[in-house]
């Protein structure tokens, strides 16, 4: 019992040291725990590396936060609660990491399909504009701000000095007739 009470006074002794500045301080603290912190985060990581470079976050983050240290908190439990905020944010970039090798394993089956989507759609718009083009000026106009600019039937309608309606008969008629000349003839 009294072993403890010395090492948590050694340890305030330290931090309050750390929080001057002290870099021997720090390296005593980081001798004192690194392998403590080390074989806690290994247990839930799995993995060497990771785990070496969690911990060496942890200690370059108390090192760069010193001077907000709290002396009222002991330091073991300080280290072991940053720790376990490492380790749940390096288990959860693993997560998103291994959603995202997933998400994009299935894009690429599908990425073959995709050159050919491309190809077709470049073809469609294509065409739509060699038909629209051969429509009467105002039909154009109408159509080019609505599907092209993305103007709403109301603002057409103001932009053009013409009512609403004549919007949408025009946008009507120009789609009637894409239809018409893009359906496949049975």
């Amino acid at each position: 019992m009294i072993r403890i009470l010395r090492s948590k006074t050694d340890d305030d002794v330290l931090a309050g040291r750390i929080k001057d500045d002290d870099k021997r301080a720090f390296g005593l603290l980081y001798n004192r725990y690194f392998r403590k912190i080390y074989f806690f985060s290994i247990k839930y990581l799995q993995n060497k590396v990771e785990t070496e470079d969690l911990v060496q976050s942890v200690f370059v983050s108390i090192w760069e936060h010193r001077k907000s240290l709290d002396m009222n908190q002991s330091v073991i439990s300080y280290l072991y609660k940053a720790t376990t905020n490492q380790i749940y944010n390096c288990l959860k970039r693993r997560a998103i990491r291994s959603r995202y090798i997933e998400y994009e394993s299935k894009r690429a089956g599908q990425s073959s399909n995709l050159t050919y989507d491309q190809v077709f759609l470049h073809d469609l718009e294509k065409s739509i504009d060699e038909i629209v083009t051969n429509l009467p000026a105002q039909q154009q106009r109408i159509f080019y701000l609505s599907r092209g600019k993305g103007y709403s039937h109301e603002k057409i309608a103001q932009k053009l000095d013409i009512s609403v309606r004549t919007v949408e008969n025009q946008i009507y008629r120009t789609l009637k007739v894409i239809r018409k000349i893009l359906s496949p003839r049975a």
